[in-house]
């Protein structure tokens, strides 16, 4: 038996081959457009490539990121609730969502598609250390740091946890944590300069002038031109003449 020819078939399957190369055309130019920031011209393409072939969540991917960088986060948003639903587990879309939500300030679902996203790529530290900041902003410095302290035990040599987690510590006025973990970070990176200012500060704040001192004195060996390196060789000479009171705490430095 021959093979039956459907004339009918073929010329609707032809022009629905054409649309998708069609939309395809209109996509990739939107995908040029976007890369050379012309955001409003990419827009144009991307909805023309959807309103031909609205399957291609790729396109809503795109389309969401130049309205993001239009500054148009609800039709950013919009766009990319659309890409959810074709693909919820890409972690693009994952991404871009909670990125948009945070921008907006939503942080509730900034902090759900944050999960998602670390669902998605587990030992992608970026995330967790995203998810860690906009705890920070809300206020919510225990699940900060715990966070980051989560980051400190799997990939104890990831420098920007410490560093974050002791920053926090300061902001908290618990100066004692912080000393002790911006002193992690010396012995990660030794000429982290930032760290001795830091420790010097909370050495001078739990009344260890001696310690202040010495720790100033080692960031202005390191900072270089420093902006603030005159206040703090002015602390310095401030400090010679205070009568140094160390805190029981202290020891356990």
């Amino acid at each position: 038996m021959g093979i039956i020819y459907n004339s009918k078939y073929n010329k609707i399957n032809g022009s629905a081959m054409q649309d998708i190369s069609l939309a395809q055309i209109y996509f990739s130019e939107a995908e040029e457009l976007r890369l050379n920031k012309k955001f409003k011209e990419a827009i144009d393409k991307y909805l023309h490539s959807i309103l031909i072939n609205r399957n291609n969540h790729t396109s809503y991917i795109g389309l969401a990121i130049a309205y993001k960088n239009l500054k148009n986060y609800n039709k950013a948003i919009k766009s990319l609730k659309k890409a959810e639903i074709l693909q919820p587990d890409d972690i693009n879309v994952q991404k871009e969502l909670a990125l948009c939500n945070i921008i907006k300030g939503d942080f509730s679902n900034g902090i759900k598609h944050l999960i998602s996203s670390i669902k998605l790529e587990p030992d992608n530290i970026e995330f967790q250390m995203q998810l860690a900041l906009v705890h920070e902003m809300i206020e919510e410095e225990d699940m900060a740091l715990m966070i980051y302290q989560k980051i400190i035990e799997t990939e104890p040599k990831y420098i920007r946890a410490y560093i974050q987690k002791a920053t926090l510590y300061m902001y908290l006025e618990d100066y004692l944590n912080s000393a002790k973990t911006f002193k992690e970070v010396l012995k990660l990176q030794k000429d982290y300069y930032r760290a001795y200012l830091a420790i010097g500060i909370c050495y001078e704040k739990l009344g260890n002038k001696q310690g202040a001192k010495r720790f100033y004195k080692k960031y202005i060996t390191l900072s270089n031109n420093s902006s603030n390196k005159k206040e703090v060789t002015k602390r310095i000479i401030e400090l010679e003449s205070v009568k140094n009171k160390v805190t029981h705490n202290l020891k356990l430095l």
